[in-house]
Protein backbone atom coordinates (compact mmCIF):
# COMPACT_ATOMS: atom_id res chain seq x y z
CA UNK A 1 0.00 0.00 0.00
CA UNK A 2 1.49 3.24 -1.10
CA UNK A 3 2.04 6.07 1.61
CA UNK A 4 -0.66 8.25 -0.43
CA UNK A 5 -3.05 5.43 0.20
CA UNK A 6 -2.34 4.96 3.88
CA UNK A 7 -3.39 8.14 4.80
CA UNK A 8 -6.31 8.43 2.46
CA UNK A 9 -8.08 5.65 4.47
CA UNK A 10 -6.90 6.89 7.87
CA UNK A 11 -8.24 10.20 7.20
CA UNK A 12 -11.49 8.31 5.96
CA UNK A 13 -11.53 6.55 9.04
CA UNK A 14 -10.70 9.95 11.93
CA UNK A 15 -13.26 11.53 9.90
CA UNK A 16 -16.16 8.35 9.83
CA UNK A 17 -15.56 7.37 14.00
CA UNK A 18 -14.43 11.09 15.50
CA UNK A 19 -18.53 11.36 15.62
CA UNK A 20 -19.10 8.50 18.09
CA UNK A 21 -15.62 8.82 19.71
CA UNK A 22 -16.90 12.24 20.51
CA UNK A 23 -20.65 11.27 21.62
CA UNK A 24 -19.20 8.37 23.99
CA UNK A 25 -17.15 11.11 25.90
CA UNK A 26 -20.02 13.90 26.18
CA UNK A 27 -21.75 13.53 29.35
CA UNK A 28 -25.24 12.08 29.45
CA UNK A 29 -27.66 15.32 30.33
CA UNK A 30 -30.52 15.49 33.08
CA UNK A 31 -32.78 17.99 33.38
CA UNK A 32 -33.77 18.40 37.00
CA UNK A 33 -36.90 20.69 38.45
CA UNK A 34 -37.33 21.28 41.86
CA UNK A 35 -40.98 23.06 42.68
CA UNK A 36 -43.06 23.80 45.20
CA UNK A 37 -46.01 21.62 43.19
CA UNK A 38 -49.52 22.91 41.81
CA UNK A 39 -51.18 20.13 44.12
CA UNK A 40 -50.15 21.91 47.09
CA UNK A 41 -46.76 19.41 47.19
CA UNK A 42 -43.66 19.96 46.42
CA UNK A 43 -42.06 17.83 43.67
CA UNK A 44 -39.13 16.67 42.05
CA UNK A 45 -38.85 15.70 38.59
CA UNK A 46 -35.89 14.73 36.15
CA UNK A 47 -35.93 13.89 32.81
CA UNK A 48 -34.62 11.16 31.87
CA UNK A 49 -34.58 9.00 35.02
CA UNK A 50 -32.22 6.40 33.52
CA UNK A 51 -28.84 6.91 31.71
CA UNK A 52 -25.25 4.99 31.39
CA UNK A 53 -22.59 5.23 33.77
CA UNK A 54 -20.42 7.27 33.25
CA UNK A 55 -20.47 11.84 33.49
CA UNK A 56 -23.40 12.86 33.73
CA UNK A 57 -24.44 16.32 33.83
CA UNK A 58 -27.58 18.04 35.58
CA UNK A 59 -28.92 21.19 35.12
CA UNK A 60 -30.32 21.64 37.82
CA UNK A 61 -33.41 24.45 38.06
CA UNK A 62 -35.43 26.06 41.13
CA UNK A 63 -38.65 27.02 40.30
CA UNK A 64 -39.85 28.23 43.05
CA UNK A 65 -40.69 32.04 43.88
CA UNK A 66 -39.32 31.91 47.36
CA UNK A 67 -38.47 29.21 48.71
CA UNK A 68 -34.71 27.28 48.75
CA UNK A 69 -33.96 23.89 47.51
CA UNK A 70 -31.61 21.05 47.10
CA UNK A 71 -31.10 18.68 44.83
CA UNK A 72 -28.72 15.75 47.26
CA UNK A 73 -28.38 12.08 45.84
CA UNK A 74 -26.69 8.70 47.02
CA UNK A 75 -26.52 5.39 45.66
CA UNK A 76 -29.77 3.50 47.34
CA UNK A 77 -29.03 0.77 49.85
CA UNK A 78 -31.58 -1.04 48.62
CA UNK A 79 -35.11 -1.14 47.56
CA UNK A 80 -36.85 -1.82 50.72
CA UNK A 81 -34.64 0.69 53.07
CA UNK A 82 -35.82 4.11 53.92
CA UNK A 83 -33.46 6.53 54.25
CA UNK A 84 -32.80 7.73 57.88
CA UNK A 85 -35.21 10.37 58.88
CA UNK A 86 -35.04 12.87 61.92
CA UNK A 87 -38.80 13.53 62.55
CA UNK A 88 -37.59 16.17 64.98
CA UNK A 89 -35.62 18.60 62.44
CA UNK A 90 -37.81 16.93 59.37
CA UNK A 91 -34.72 15.76 57.79
CA UNK A 92 -33.10 12.87 56.25
CA UNK A 93 -29.92 12.46 58.73
CA UNK A 94 -27.03 13.09 55.44
CA UNK A 95 -24.02 12.17 57.90
CA UNK A 96 -26.08 8.53 57.95
CA UNK A 97 -25.45 8.48 54.23
CA UNK A 98 -22.80 7.23 52.32
CA UNK A 99 -21.14 8.58 48.97
CA UNK A 100 -23.89 11.83 49.50
CA UNK A 101 -23.46 14.26 46.59
CA UNK A 102 -25.66 17.32 44.78
CA UNK A 103 -25.99 20.76 45.22
CA UNK A 104 -27.56 22.82 48.15
CA UNK A 105 -29.03 25.37 48.88
CA UNK A 106 -30.17 26.93 45.51
CA UNK A 107 -32.08 30.32 45.88
CA UNK A 108 -35.40 30.58 44.14
CA UNK A 109 -35.22 30.99 40.50
CA UNK A 110 -31.46 29.70 40.62
CA UNK A 111 -30.21 27.37 37.86
CA UNK A 112 -27.14 25.28 38.15
CA UNK A 113 -24.96 22.47 35.99
CA UNK A 114 -23.16 20.22 38.00
CA UNK A 115 -20.77 16.98 36.42
CA UNK A 116 -20.50 14.21 38.43
CA UNK A 117 -19.46 10.66 37.38
CA UNK A 118 -21.73 7.79 38.50
CA UNK A 119 -21.81 4.17 38.71
CA UNK A 120 -24.58 1.62 37.79
CA UNK A 121 -26.99 1.08 40.22
CA UNK A 122 -30.27 2.47 41.36
CA UNK A 123 -29.94 5.99 43.07
CA UNK A 124 -32.27 8.02 45.64
CA UNK A 125 -32.69 11.79 44.87
CA UNK A 126 -33.96 14.49 47.16
CA UNK A 127 -34.53 17.75 48.87
CA UNK A 128 -33.48 18.09 52.30
CA UNK A 129 -34.54 21.13 53.53
CA UNK A 130 -36.75 20.83 56.42
CA UNK A 131 -39.89 18.85 55.44
CA UNK A 132 -39.76 19.08 51.89
CA UNK A 133 -38.58 15.27 51.53
CA UNK A 134 -41.18 13.95 53.02
CA UNK A 135 -43.60 16.86 51.00
CA UNK A 136 -42.59 14.97 47.65
CA UNK A 137 -39.06 16.13 46.64
CA UNK A 138 -37.69 13.10 45.96
CA UNK A 139 -37.40 10.93 43.04
CA UNK A 140 -35.61 7.23 42.24
CA UNK A 141 -32.89 8.03 39.05
CA UNK A 142 -31.01 4.67 37.31
CA UNK A 143 -27.86 4.54 36.45
CA UNK A 144 -26.52 1.66 33.86
CA UNK A 145 -27.59 -0.60 30.68
CA UNK A 146 -29.44 -3.19 32.45
CA UNK A 147 -31.18 -0.76 35.22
Amino acid sequence: MSRRTFTLLACTAVTLFAPALAAASEPSKVLVELSDGSNGHMSLKLSPARVPAGPVEFTVKNESANLVHEFLFARRPKADKALPYDKKTQQVQEDDIKGLEGVEDLRPRETVTAQFTLGNGRYVVFCNEPGHYVDGMRAEFDVGAGQ
